[in-house]
């Protein structure tokens, strides 16, 4: 279902829809429009410079994210192969006790 949320960025209203609930629609647009107000008060820049600027510091939380995702997997990968030898290296001794 989708759900159709009136949010405000940088003073603007803008009408979301998205199949996300209103709550994550919401966060969403206040972490864009915290970025757009935060870039603001660092300088002297207008509308469509922060938007951009903002635009790409989200980008730039989301690459991050990902790689940290990655990252974990990767590792949850290396530790479940060792978990599978360790199993492997407990049954060869527990054959090797009889």
């Amino acid at each position: 279902m989708m759900n159709r949320v009136v949010v405000t960025i940088d003073g603007q209203d803008y009408t979301v829809v998205a199949e996300e609930n209103e709550e994550y629609i919401r966060k969403t647009a206040a972490l864009v429009s915290g970025n757009i107000a935060e870039i603001k008060r660092q300088g002297r820049l207008g509308a469509m410079d922060c938007a951009v600027l903002a635009a790409l510091n989200v980008a730039d939380l989301y690459y991050k994210a990902l790689a940290a995702s990655d990252s974990l997997r990767a590792q949850i990968s290396s530790y479940a192969e060792e978990n599978a030898a360790l199993r492997s290296e407990i049954a060869r001794l527990k054959k090797a006790e009889k």
